[in-house]
Protein backbone atom coordinates (compact mmCIF):
# COMPACT_ATOMS: atom_id res chain seq x y z
CA UNK A 1 0.00 0.00 0.00
CA UNK A 2 1.50 3.56 -0.96
CA UNK A 3 0.16 6.36 1.01
CA UNK A 4 0.67 10.40 0.36
CA UNK A 5 -0.08 12.69 2.92
CA UNK A 6 -0.31 16.14 1.49
CA UNK A 7 -0.17 20.02 3.82
CA UNK A 8 -1.43 22.44 1.96
CA UNK A 9 -0.04 25.36 4.03
CA UNK A 10 3.56 26.42 6.02
CA UNK A 11 2.25 26.92 9.45
CA UNK A 12 3.25 25.26 12.58
CA UNK A 13 0.04 24.35 14.19
CA UNK A 14 -2.46 21.24 15.07
CA UNK A 15 -2.70 20.19 12.02
CA UNK A 16 0.90 20.04 10.87
CA UNK A 17 2.06 18.23 13.98
CA UNK A 18 -0.94 15.46 13.12
CA UNK A 19 0.39 14.89 9.86
CA UNK A 20 3.80 14.35 11.17
CA UNK A 21 2.96 12.23 13.97
CA UNK A 22 0.50 10.18 12.06
CA UNK A 23 3.23 9.46 8.81
CA UNK A 24 5.98 8.92 11.19
CA UNK A 25 3.42 6.07 13.18
CA UNK A 26 2.14 5.14 9.76
CA UNK A 27 6.05 4.23 8.46
CA UNK A 28 6.34 1.99 11.76
CA UNK A 29 3.25 -0.04 10.74
CA UNK A 30 4.93 -1.14 7.59
CA UNK A 31 2.96 1.56 5.27
CA UNK A 32 4.65 2.82 2.50
CA UNK A 33 4.33 6.58 3.31
CA UNK A 34 5.70 9.52 1.28
CA UNK A 35 4.55 13.29 2.14
CA UNK A 36 4.22 16.27 -0.65
CA UNK A 37 4.29 19.81 2.02
CA UNK A 38 6.66 22.59 2.07
CA UNK A 39 10.88 21.83 2.12
CA UNK A 40 10.36 23.68 5.91
CA UNK A 41 9.21 20.13 6.89
CA UNK A 42 11.92 18.30 5.94
CA UNK A 43 13.61 18.14 9.23
CA UNK A 44 10.10 17.04 10.77
CA UNK A 45 9.84 14.34 8.03
CA UNK A 46 13.18 13.08 8.44
CA UNK A 47 13.43 9.45 7.62
CA UNK A 48 10.58 9.68 5.39
CA UNK A 49 9.83 10.35 2.11
CA UNK A 50 9.34 14.23 1.55
CA UNK A 51 8.43 15.19 -1.42
CA UNK A 52 9.06 19.21 -0.95
CA UNK A 53 6.05 21.21 -2.58
CA UNK A 54 5.57 24.69 -1.93
CA UNK A 55 1.52 24.70 -1.33
CA UNK A 56 1.42 27.68 0.80
CA UNK A 57 -0.09 29.68 -2.64
CA UNK A 58 -3.24 30.41 -3.56
CA UNK A 59 -5.35 27.05 -4.02
CA UNK A 60 -6.28 27.62 -7.56
CA UNK A 61 -2.19 28.83 -8.99
CA UNK A 62 -2.73 27.31 -12.16
CA UNK A 63 1.37 26.15 -11.96
CA UNK A 64 1.06 24.85 -8.65
CA UNK A 65 -1.65 22.43 -9.41
CA UNK A 66 0.12 21.42 -12.38
CA UNK A 67 3.40 20.55 -10.53
CA UNK A 68 1.28 18.67 -7.93
CA UNK A 69 -0.57 16.70 -10.48
CA UNK A 70 3.01 15.72 -12.19
CA UNK A 71 3.48 14.44 -8.91
CA UNK A 72 0.80 12.45 -8.11
CA UNK A 73 0.63 11.35 -12.22
CA UNK A 74 4.12 10.01 -11.73
CA UNK A 75 4.07 8.32 -8.61
CA UNK A 76 0.48 6.95 -8.95
CA UNK A 77 0.14 6.33 -4.76
CA UNK A 78 -2.93 3.84 -3.70
CA UNK A 79 -4.24 6.73 -1.38
CA UNK A 80 -3.68 9.84 -1.40
CA UNK A 81 -4.70 11.70 2.14
CA UNK A 82 -5.06 15.30 1.92
CA UNK A 83 -4.94 16.67 5.34
CA UNK A 84 -7.62 19.93 6.04
CA UNK A 85 -8.97 22.14 3.29
CA UNK A 86 -6.82 23.75 0.89
CA UNK A 87 -4.95 20.25 0.49
CA UNK A 88 -8.54 18.84 -0.92
CA UNK A 89 -9.56 21.71 -2.36
CA UNK A 90 -6.76 21.35 -4.59
CA UNK A 91 -6.59 17.13 -4.94
CA UNK A 92 -10.06 17.12 -5.78
CA UNK A 93 -9.90 19.36 -8.92
CA UNK A 94 -7.14 17.04 -10.00
CA UNK A 95 -8.77 13.21 -8.86
CA UNK A 96 -10.93 12.50 -12.31
CA UNK A 97 -6.99 12.89 -13.79
CA UNK A 98 -5.68 10.45 -11.19
CA UNK A 99 -6.17 6.60 -10.50
CA UNK A 100 -5.73 6.97 -6.92
CA UNK A 101 -8.43 6.90 -3.98
CA UNK A 102 -8.60 10.16 -2.41
CA UNK A 103 -9.34 9.85 1.41
CA UNK A 104 -9.41 13.34 3.45
CA UNK A 105 -9.38 14.76 6.81
CA UNK A 106 -11.80 17.82 8.02
CA UNK A 107 -10.25 19.20 10.95
CA UNK A 108 -11.91 22.86 11.29
CA UNK A 109 -15.40 24.22 10.83
CA UNK A 110 -15.53 25.79 7.17
CA UNK A 111 -18.65 27.01 5.53
CA UNK A 112 -17.52 25.21 2.36
CA UNK A 113 -16.83 21.24 2.44
CA UNK A 114 -18.33 20.79 -0.67
CA UNK A 115 -14.12 19.23 -1.93
CA UNK A 116 -14.90 16.17 1.07
CA UNK A 117 -18.27 15.52 -0.34
CA UNK A 118 -16.10 14.97 -3.56
CA UNK A 119 -14.05 12.75 -1.67
CA UNK A 120 -13.59 8.60 -1.64
CA UNK A 121 -13.75 8.81 2.09
CA UNK A 122 -13.95 11.34 4.84
CA UNK A 123 -12.44 11.31 8.40
CA UNK A 124 -13.51 13.79 11.02
CA UNK A 125 -11.67 14.81 13.90
CA UNK A 126 -14.72 15.26 15.84
CA UNK A 127 -18.18 13.93 15.75
CA UNK A 128 -19.20 17.89 15.70
CA UNK A 129 -17.47 19.23 12.73
CA UNK A 130 -18.69 16.63 10.52
CA UNK A 131 -22.50 17.04 10.94
CA UNK A 132 -22.99 19.05 7.78
CA UNK A 133 -21.70 16.47 5.59
CA UNK A 134 -23.43 15.18 3.18
CA UNK A 135 -21.59 11.96 2.48
CA UNK A 136 -22.03 8.83 4.44
CA UNK A 137 -18.69 8.02 3.55
CA UNK A 138 -16.78 9.16 6.68
CA UNK A 139 -15.83 8.58 10.47
CA UNK A 140 -14.22 10.32 13.11
CA UNK A 141 -11.35 8.92 14.44
CA UNK A 142 -9.47 11.40 17.18
CA UNK A 143 -6.28 13.16 16.95
CA UNK A 144 -3.33 10.99 18.62
CA UNK A 145 -1.59 12.69 21.70
CA UNK A 146 2.29 11.41 22.27
CA UNK A 147 2.23 10.22 26.07
CA UNK A 148 5.55 10.95 26.76
CA UNK A 149 6.19 10.82 30.61
CA UNK A 150 5.50 14.47 32.29
CA UNK A 151 6.86 15.29 35.55
CA UNK A 152 4.98 17.95 38.08
CA UNK A 153 6.70 21.14 38.94
CA UNK A 154 6.40 23.65 41.64
CA UNK A 155 3.94 26.49 40.15
CA UNK A 156 3.84 28.12 43.44
CA UNK A 157 7.72 28.62 43.24
CA UNK A 158 7.98 28.59 39.74
CA UNK A 159 5.02 31.60 39.46
CA UNK A 160 5.61 33.36 43.02
CA UNK A 161 1.63 32.38 43.73
CA UNK A 162 0.45 32.12 47.43
CA UNK A 163 0.73 27.85 48.05
CA UNK A 164 -3.33 28.05 49.53
CA UNK A 165 -3.90 28.99 46.05
CA UNK A 166 -6.28 27.00 43.57
CA UNK A 167 -4.02 26.86 40.37
CA UNK A 168 -6.04 26.72 36.97
CA UNK A 169 -4.44 26.64 33.78
CA UNK A 170 -5.50 27.71 30.04
CA UNK A 171 -3.72 27.47 27.00
CA UNK A 172 -3.74 28.76 23.64
CA UNK A 173 -3.79 30.98 20.66
CA UNK A 174 -5.02 34.64 21.77
CA UNK A 175 -7.44 34.54 18.77
CA UNK A 176 -11.29 35.48 19.12
CA UNK A 177 -12.66 31.67 18.54
CA UNK A 178 -10.88 30.81 21.87
CA UNK A 179 -12.76 34.01 24.08
CA UNK A 180 -10.09 34.87 26.67
CA UNK A 181 -11.66 37.86 26.94
CA UNK A 182 -14.84 35.70 28.65
CA UNK A 183 -12.01 33.59 30.65
CA UNK A 184 -10.34 37.29 32.05
CA UNK A 185 -13.64 38.55 33.16
CA UNK A 186 -14.70 35.18 34.79
CA UNK A 187 -11.26 35.93 37.25
CA UNK A 188 -12.67 39.17 37.81
CA UNK A 189 -15.32 37.75 39.74
CA UNK A 190 -13.43 35.03 41.25
CA UNK A 191 -11.52 35.30 44.62
CA UNK A 192 -7.74 36.09 44.73
CA UNK A 193 -7.06 32.36 45.82
CA UNK A 194 -8.26 31.45 42.21
CA UNK A 195 -4.66 31.96 40.21
CA UNK A 196 -4.57 31.66 36.52
CA UNK A 197 -1.30 30.42 34.51
CA UNK A 198 -2.78 31.55 30.84
CA UNK A 199 -0.18 30.44 28.33
CA UNK A 200 0.12 31.57 25.02
CA UNK A 201 0.43 35.05 22.92
CA UNK A 202 -1.67 36.44 20.23
CA UNK A 203 -4.21 39.51 20.54
CA UNK A 204 -2.48 42.66 22.87
CA UNK A 205 -5.81 43.91 23.96
CA UNK A 206 -5.86 39.71 25.92
CA UNK A 207 -2.59 40.41 26.71
CA UNK A 208 -3.06 43.71 28.53
CA UNK A 209 -6.20 42.88 29.88
CA UNK A 210 -4.64 39.74 31.47
CA UNK A 211 -1.67 42.21 32.92
CA UNK A 212 -3.83 44.06 35.08
CA UNK A 213 -5.70 40.74 37.08
CA UNK A 214 -3.76 40.13 40.19
CA UNK A 215 -4.73 36.52 39.81
CA UNK A 216 -3.62 36.12 36.43
CA UNK A 217 -0.10 34.99 35.37
CA UNK A 218 0.57 35.30 31.78
CA UNK A 219 3.84 33.14 30.42
CA UNK A 220 3.98 34.08 26.87
CA UNK A 221 4.71 31.38 24.22
CA UNK A 222 5.71 28.41 26.42
CA UNK A 223 7.85 24.87 24.21
CA UNK A 224 5.51 22.07 24.25
CA UNK A 225 7.03 20.28 27.05
CA UNK A 226 7.19 23.08 29.84
CA UNK A 227 3.56 24.28 28.70
CA UNK A 228 2.40 20.15 29.73
CA UNK A 229 4.71 20.37 33.13
CA UNK A 230 2.55 23.45 33.68
CA UNK A 231 -0.76 21.50 32.92
CA UNK A 232 -0.20 18.56 34.60
CA UNK A 233 0.62 20.54 37.49
CA UNK A 234 -2.48 22.52 37.88
CA UNK A 235 -5.20 21.49 40.09
CA UNK A 236 -7.72 22.35 36.95
CA UNK A 237 -7.87 23.41 33.17
CA UNK A 238 -10.31 25.47 31.35
CA UNK A 239 -10.86 25.41 27.75
CA UNK A 240 -13.37 28.70 26.73
CA UNK A 241 -13.46 28.51 22.99
CA UNK A 242 -16.97 29.34 21.10
CA UNK A 243 -15.85 26.33 18.39
CA UNK A 244 -12.98 23.89 17.86
CA UNK A 245 -12.59 21.13 15.59
CA UNK A 246 -10.50 18.69 17.92
CA UNK A 247 -9.14 20.51 21.17
CA UNK A 248 -5.31 19.00 21.59
CA UNK A 249 -5.28 20.88 24.96
CA UNK A 250 -8.59 18.96 26.13
CA UNK A 251 -6.76 15.91 25.13
CA UNK A 252 -3.60 16.57 26.71
CA UNK A 253 -5.06 17.11 30.00
CA UNK A 254 -7.06 14.46 30.49
CA UNK A 255 -3.83 12.10 29.45
CA UNK A 256 -2.09 14.37 31.54
CA UNK A 257 -5.02 13.41 35.04
CA UNK A 258 -5.64 17.06 34.77
CA UNK A 259 -9.38 17.57 35.38
CA UNK A 260 -11.40 20.26 33.26
CA UNK A 261 -14.32 22.50 32.55
CA UNK A 262 -15.24 23.90 29.08
CA UNK A 263 -17.31 24.76 26.56
CA UNK A 264 -19.26 22.48 24.84
CA UNK A 265 -17.02 22.48 21.60
CA UNK A 266 -15.53 19.43 19.94
CA UNK A 267 -17.26 16.11 21.52
CA UNK A 268 -15.82 17.13 24.81
CA UNK A 269 -19.44 16.22 26.12
CA UNK A 270 -18.64 12.51 25.02
CA UNK A 271 -16.09 12.43 27.16
CA UNK A 272 -16.70 14.60 30.54
CA UNK A 273 -19.83 15.04 32.58
CA UNK A 274 -22.60 17.86 31.91
CA UNK A 275 -21.88 19.74 35.11
CA UNK A 276 -18.45 20.78 33.77
CA UNK A 277 -19.69 21.93 30.76
CA UNK A 278 -19.84 25.60 31.27
CA UNK A 279 -21.70 28.23 28.84
CA UNK A 280 -19.95 31.30 27.17
CA UNK A 281 -20.53 33.37 29.90
CA UNK A 282 -18.04 34.47 32.13
CA UNK A 283 -20.51 34.34 35.44
CA UNK A 284 -20.94 30.52 34.77
CA UNK A 285 -17.67 30.08 33.85
CA UNK A 286 -16.53 31.71 37.43
CA UNK A 287 -19.01 29.62 38.90
CA UNK A 288 -18.05 26.04 37.26
CA UNK A 289 -15.05 26.92 38.75
CA UNK A 290 -15.81 27.80 42.28
CA UNK A 291 -18.06 24.79 42.56
CA UNK A 292 -15.11 22.53 40.92
CA UNK A 293 -12.85 23.77 43.91
CA UNK A 294 -15.57 23.56 46.63
CA UNK A 295 -15.94 19.63 46.09
CA UNK A 296 -12.28 18.90 44.38
CA UNK A 297 -11.82 15.54 46.24
CA UNK A 298 -15.50 13.82 44.89
CA UNK A 299 -14.95 15.87 41.27
CA UNK A 300 -11.39 14.22 40.67
CA UNK A 301 -13.10 10.90 41.19
CA UNK A 302 -15.27 11.55 38.45
CA UNK A 303 -12.91 12.14 36.17
CA UNK A 304 -10.99 8.79 37.03
CA UNK A 305 -12.61 6.61 34.17
CA UNK A 306 -12.15 9.53 31.86
CA UNK A 307 -8.97 10.10 32.44
CA UNK A 308 -8.46 6.02 31.68
CA UNK A 309 -10.77 6.18 28.30
CA UNK A 310 -8.83 9.32 27.12
CA UNK A 311 -5.28 7.28 27.15
CA UNK A 312 -6.84 4.64 25.18
CA UNK A 313 -9.16 6.50 22.45
CA UNK A 314 -6.09 9.38 22.52
CA UNK A 315 -3.16 7.52 21.71
CA UNK A 316 -1.30 8.03 18.58
CA UNK A 317 -1.56 3.74 18.27
CA UNK A 318 -5.13 3.31 17.92
CA UNK A 319 -5.63 6.69 15.65
CA UNK A 320 -2.95 5.05 13.18
CA UNK A 321 -4.82 1.74 13.70
CA UNK A 322 -8.13 3.20 12.67
CA UNK A 323 -6.98 5.26 9.96
CA UNK A 324 -5.41 2.00 8.78
CA UNK A 325 -8.36 0.19 8.81
CA UNK A 326 -10.56 2.96 6.43
CA UNK A 327 -7.34 2.50 4.09
CA UNK A 328 -7.91 -0.77 4.05
CA UNK A 329 -11.72 -0.37 3.62
CA UNK A 330 -11.45 1.90 0.61
CA UNK A 331 -9.04 -0.11 -1.26
CA UNK A 332 -11.32 -3.23 -0.92
CA UNK A 333 -13.84 -1.59 -2.22
CA UNK A 334 -11.96 -0.78 -5.62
Amino acid sequence: MRVVQILGGAEDGGLEKHTIELSHSLAKRGIDISIIAHKKFREDFKGLNLIECDLSKSRNNPFILYKLYKILKNENFDIIHTQANKATDMVIKLKSFLDSKVISTLHSYKKNIKSFEKSDFVITVSDKIGEKLKTKKRTTIYNGIDMQEIDKIDLYQKFNIPRESFTICAIGRFVEAKRFDLLIDAFRLLKPKFQLILIGNGDKKIEESAKKERNITLTGYLKPKETKEILKSSNLSVITSQKEGFSYVFAESLILKTPLVSTDVADINKFIPTKFITKLDAKDIADKIESFEKNYKENLTLYEDVFRDARVKFSIANMTKKVVEIYKKVLDEL
